[in-house]
């Protein structure tokens, strides 16, 4: 299972559901890359999915602002999504 960072970006993409995210610092979520994390998270908390796939992911320290949905995970894994940063 990968472990997946609780942070106010996740709070606020599941707050759509109407439901609480377990209490702690993090989760563990069965998903072997990160769209089937994505799906995992929306069957638990529907309609958090897009603004997930539109978040920066951090796979164990490594940041992937493009195609990261597709990015492998394992059972050691930690993730955490990042709001995009707009620049300009």
């Amino acid at each position: 299972m990968a472990k997946l960072t609780i942070n106010s970006l996740l709070r606020d993409a599941v707050s759509v559901s109407g439901k609480n995210l377990p209490s702690g610092k993090w989760m563990e979520v069965e998903a072997n890359s990160v769209i089937t994390l994505i799906k995992a998270l929306e069957k638990l908390y529907p309609g958090c999915g897009s603004a997930l796939t539109t978040a920066s992911v951090a796979i164990d320290g490594d940041i992937y602002s493009e195609d990261a949905l597709t990015e492998p995970l394992d059972e050691l894994s930690e993730v955490v999504f990042i709001p995009s940063i707009e620049g300009g």
